[in-house]
């Protein structure tokens, strides 16, 4: 499920369940749901069962929720049955193995073979349903690699692993489908999912957009701007790319073509903006977990060093969308159109309040668990006070089972990359890969640099954050501190060039999203995405040459570092489009492109020069006057033709044309205010919001004091098994009692 569609259910999650026909499935992905926040809730309240027991429990439950909202078409879902069936009978031999689990890396059994195998089938299978088939078959490659590696020429030449061998990497090894990331995620994503799933209830999804077309939407630009900005502060939230497309774009995409720009580069400017939500703290995709926890470094510090790169990849789309609508001339919306941000901000200002206690927790240097039980309560609260649309228990329920249908898909992701990590790690083919690079780079660093850019930008294609990432850290990233690379450097030079195939063709996934709703070529908004998205090609460059923007080193060291970048980005933004403050004769923007290229070399004297040429540029532009391009002069003639009379030397038939053209422009005017009619309207007031109220109140309440009792009791410790049971109960209850109450019952039918 997309952000989109999360943010869609979350923000009306009574309008999908409403009926009362809900089938069996529905109601079996309510219970599940339930079931799946419940114990993510109660793990960070109170305290996670075995590490084992807990991780088992996140895989199992998500599979089952993807092969229950990813049906197969037609006479083939029975086969969804037995995928369930084996999901189940996964989760009944961990329960089974629970106290014996060490010993299996001993004593191997059939039963253990069958099972890891049928466990890796279900994981897979799911992948392709909710992701694709490139991970999936990415995963199936190596593990085949593994096996008969001693086959395979070149680089990935080598000893084979025996069937027992890999099975073991994959389905007991830390490094397998039990590691780090589905660690992280059971034990934070999904709890900051929560979060912002809560939020987007609470109308904070709509409330940014807003704020950034009441910011931006009346500058040069503006509509572009918008995207902009409000794609960062959503991005800021879920980290979704192809989400944040289909939940900013329907609005600036449109806006912008009508003000005039290209509908590829339309799409284009939304899709480079939503791509940098990956990398925008404090989620990145999950990744910045994740990636505290292979660094072993607090998560504070990942998110700080994220902070000037994403800055700076938002500057440069931001300079670019104003270079190229002045160098169109393009109109502006009128200023009477939009509201005013002090407004919005008196009115709605108290949802800013949940990302304030992020900054303010991660500062005070508290835990991830804590943060986001902490975010997740403050914005439940004000999701229970705020004076519209407050929310009710099956308001509540829908945000539970939104946030799960979101989550199932990266957990599936993710247990499909330690798949791919344990087949690496079965073989150490990493390492192999590693020595390879490192001999073909022959000690240059700017060859192994290119190389592992590259391979970065293929492995990346069509994968989700955290995929790209966890299969980067077993390939690139072992190359680049081999030679010498600073473990943090390597870290973000990895992920950032992994994740530039979400706007590069051919697979550009946030390019595809994004042309339908431009009405563009896919391939067009590919390229004018990777254009505007160009820092995530250069600042991974300054990673290597200059760390200090990534927060390493000193004061002087990162400022010195952000300024050389900033200038360098900026010089070839404007190079490229070919517009600063006056259009750019063919020697400025050359002259600005040289000047990226010497900031971006790793010399303090040509950094020194680079930013010395690109003031030079600049000044020579601004002293230097230009006639504005003549399609954009006031147009006498129209003038005249508005009050039917045609101008001097004109026709008639010319004047009834230009009637005609302001007919269309009036049209396209009114289709311009209805767009942010719809940006800016309040979601409406559901009328059945009251319905079994108190009711639902009541089960929620025995919901938490029953997980209350079991926290008392340390159930989770001392019987883990009679602990699951007392949550898929108290589940069952809670998603069935208020779904009757709520929405005056069900009828039960098959699907």
């Amino acid at each position: 499920m997309t952000e989109a569609a999360y943010t869609a259910a979350a923000a009306q999650p009574d309008a999908r369940t409403s009926a009362t026909d809900r089938s069996l499935v529905d109601w079996a992905v309510l219970v599940f749901s339930t079931f799946f926040i419940l114990i993510h809730l109660y793990g960070a309240i109170y305290s996670a069962p075995d590490a084992l027991l807990y991780r088992s429990l996140h895989v199992t439950t998500a599979l089952v929720l993807v092969f229950l909202t990813k049906p197969l078409p037609g006479l083939w879902r029975w086969l969804d049955i037995l995928f369930i069936a084996g999901v189940i009978w996964v989760q009944i031999y961990f329960f089974i193995e629970l106290e014996t689990w060490n010993i299996r890396t001993v004593f191997f059994r059939p039963i253990d073979y069958v099972t890891s195998i049928l466990f890796i089938v279900t994981i897979l299978e799911a992948t392709r349903r909710v992701v694709g088939f490139i991970l999936a078959l990415v995963a199936l490659f190596f593990m085949f690699h593994a096996v008969f590696a001693n086959h395979f020429p070149g680089i990935f030449y080598g000893p084979p692993s025996s069937l027992k061998n890999l099975l073991q990497n994959v389905f007991l090894d830390s490094n397998g489908i039990f590691g780090t990331a589905i660690a992280v995620m059971a034990n934070f994503v999904v709890l900051f999912i929560l979060f912002g799933t809560m939020l987007n209830a609470c109308g904070g999804g709509a409330f940014f957009t807003r704020l950034a077309f009441a910011l931006f939407a009346h500058r040069t630009g503006g509509p572009a701007k918008a995207a902009v900005v409000s794609s960062a502060m959503m991005g800021s939230l879920s980290g979704s790319a192809i989400g944040n497309v289909l939940t900013t774009g329907v609005f600036t995409i449109p806006l912008m073509i009508r003000l005039g720009y290209r509908r590829a580069f339309a799409g284009g400017v939304e899709a480079a903006a939503s791509n940098g939500g990956m990398i925008m703290p404090p989620v990145m995709g999950a990744v910045a977990f994740i990636m505290a926890e292979f660094l072993d470094r607090p998560y504070s510090e990942i998110v700080i060093a994220a902070i000037i790169p994403a800055f700076l990849y938002f500057l440069v789309i931001f300079v670019t969308v104003h270079a190229e609508a002045r160098k169109l001339g393009l109109a502006t919306i009128d200023r009477q159109h939009l509201p005013s941000p002090l407004r919005i901000l008196r009115a709605q200002g108290y949802l800013l309040l949940p990302i304030l206690l992020i900054i303010g927790a991660l500062i005070a240097g508290r835990s991830i668990v804590y943060v986001a039980v902490l975010i997740t309560a403050a914005t439940f609260l004000i999701a229970l006070v705020q004076p519209r649309n407050r929310i009710t228990p099956g308001a509540l329920l829908g945000v539970v089972e939104a946030t799960a249908r979101a989550t199932v898909g990266l957990s599936a992701a993710a247990a499909a990359a330690g798949i791919v990590l344990g087949a690496i790690f079965a073989v150490g083919l990493s390492f192999q890969i590693a020595q390879a690079a490192a001999a073909a780079a022959a000690d240059n660093l700017w060859v192994l640099l290119l190389l592992s850019a590259v391979m970065a930008l293929i492995m990346g294609m069509g994968m989700t954050a955290i995929a790209i990432y966890l299969t980067l850290v077993a390939t690139i990233i072992p190359i680049l501190k081999l030679a010498g690379v600073p473990p943090v450097a390597a870290h973000f030079f990895a992920f950032y060039y992994g994740i530039i195939s979400n706007i590069t063709p051919p697979v550009a996934l946030a390019a595809f999203a994004a042309a339908p709703i431009a009405t563009a070529n896919p391939i067009g908004v590919g390229v004018q995405a990777s254009r505007l998205g160009v820092s995530c090609f250069l600042l991974p460059i300054f990673f290597i040459y200059a760390p200090g923007i990534l927060f390493e080193g000193t004061a002087v060291e990162i400022i010195a570092a952000t300024v050389t970048a900033t200038v360098g980005l900026v010089a070839f933004a404007l190079g490229v489009t070919g517009h600063a403050l006056n259009p750019m004769p063919g020697w400025q923007r050359l002259s600005a492109l040289l000047a990226a290229g010497l900031c971006v070399a790793p010399l303090a004297e040509t950094q020194l020069a680079g930013i010395v040429l690109a003031g030079a540029v600049l000044a020579a532009n601004a002293l230097r006057r230009y006639a504005a391009p003549a399609d954009r002069r006031p147009d006498l003639g129209r003038a005249r033709a508005r009050n039917g009379q045609p101008a001097n030397g004109q026709s008639r038939e010319s004047a009834a044309g230009i009637v005609a053209n302001d007919a269309r422009e009036a049209e396209e005017a009114t289709e311009t205010r209805d767009i942010l009619d719809a940006v800016m309207a309040e979601p409406p007031v559901d009328p059945d919001r009251t319905k079994g109220l108190w009711a639902g109140w009541a089960i929620v309440i025995l919901v938490a004091a029953a997980m209350e009792l079991c926290g008392q009791l340390a159930l989770h410790a001392r019987t883990p098994l009679l602990w699951v049971l007392a949550m898929a109960v108290t589940a069952t209850v809670a998603s069935l009692g208020i779904g009757f109450v709520t929405r005056g019952g069900a009828r039960r039918t098959q699907p």
